[in-house]
């Protein structure tokens, strides 16, 4: 997905310095040796690294060295074993997930975390796969950045309006952002609906596939990877907001069915589920009461932490990463220590 929309706070002189103090104190906790301290605080806790997007390959071939070292990388379905029995998981046990299903995975990632041998969950979109939908949040960046148009003026069914600037790329990324996040706080079919609005409203045709960037895996190569040790667990079929579907067929549909569709594509049981987005308010009971009759062995959301062996292994904390992130922070990130 794309980065949060900045705060005017963060120029603030009170948050410079605080940022500052962070990373100053980031720097101590190396020189004195506290990710290693940290590390043997947090050693029975799993925690689970949560990528979406690949570039930068030396940074990644970094944090998977950095993980070799210091770290012991597990499987999803290992650490699904010591949840299902409440036994102690390994010292600095760590599993890392992908959501969505790019192909930037096969092309960049996937080689790098294979030469450094850490296994590795993807989470894919099934209608994106079957190439019936792009992810909608690339939609709407690409209706954004596409359109000739210099302002427009959105109001949502709930009430709120948007007024957003179009002169400038940096305006239209923004306004692509801004409106991405609070449509995810609409009833689904709401959602739905403005999705439908957007190409005329901005006066743009979206094509029905993606531009090479946005491109997903093929199910070949999705066999591929499959066979070379790559877990896959499915991500709904078309990712929208759980809580905000409202419709019990629709919600088996998402979940049962993306579970289903890959297992008929792989000829093996889907283990494992990721919730679109991720954050507390993104995830209702329904939607985990379905994940559990569906018969997940695990499910993971985007709430920031690490994890017990007696903690829900279908309510999983995980820890955001990507390959451009700072080298400092990633390292407090696998220590365990608060971002």
């Amino acid at each position: 997905m794309y980065p949060a929309a900045r705060s005017p706070l963060d120029k603030h002189p009170a948050m410079v310095l605080s940022k500052g103090l962070k990373r100053a104190g980031t720097a101590v906790l190396h020189r004195v040796g506290g990710y290693r301290l940290a590390r043997w605080m947090h050693r029975d806790r799993l925690r689970i690294l949560a990528y979406h997007r690949f570039n930068h390959l030396e940074d990644l071939e970094f944090q998977c060295r950095h993980l070799s070292l210091h770290c012991l990388p597990v499987s999803l379905t290992e650490a699904a074993g010591f949840l299902r029995s409440g036994r102690p998981f390994p010292n600095n046990a760590v599993a890392v997930t992908v959501d969505d299903g790019y192909r930037d995975f096969l092309e960049m990632a996937y080689p790098v975390f294979s030469a450094f041998r850490i296994p590795v969950t993807v989470y894919v979109v099934t209608d994106f796969l079957d190439r019936k939908v792009w992810l909608w949040v690339d939609q709407i960046r690409y209706a954004f950045l596409m359109t000739r148009r210099t302002a427009l003026r959105i109001q949502l069914p709930a009430g709120r309006g948007f007024d957003f600037e179009l002169r400038t790329e940096e305006q239209r990324s923004l306004a692509a952002r801004s409106l991405s996040d609070a449509m995810k706080l609409l009833d689904n079919r709401e959602r739905l609906s403005l999705m439908g609005q957007l190409p005329e409203r901005l006066e743009v045709e979206i094509p029905p596939h993606p531009p090479a960037a946005s491109s997903p895996l093929t199910w070949q190569e999705v066999r591929n990877l499959a066979a070379r040790g790559v877990e896959f667990g499915a991500h709904t079929k078309t990712h929208p907001i759980l809580s905000r579907v409202s419709s019990a067929t629709d919600l088996m549909k998402e979940i049962v069915g993306a579970k289903h569709r890959i297992e008929e594509l792989l000829g093996c049981a889907t283990r494992h589920f990721s919730y679109p987005n991720g954050g507390e308010r993104d995830i209702s009971t329904d939607a985990v009461d379905m994940v559990r009759q569906a018969g997940y062995l695990t499910a993971v959301t985007m709430l920031n932490g690490i994890n017990s062996c007696h903690d829900d292994r279908l309510l999983l904390r995980r820890i955001g990463v990507e390959p451009g992130y700072d080298r400092q922070y990633f390292k407090k990130c696998t220590a365990a220590l608060s971002p």
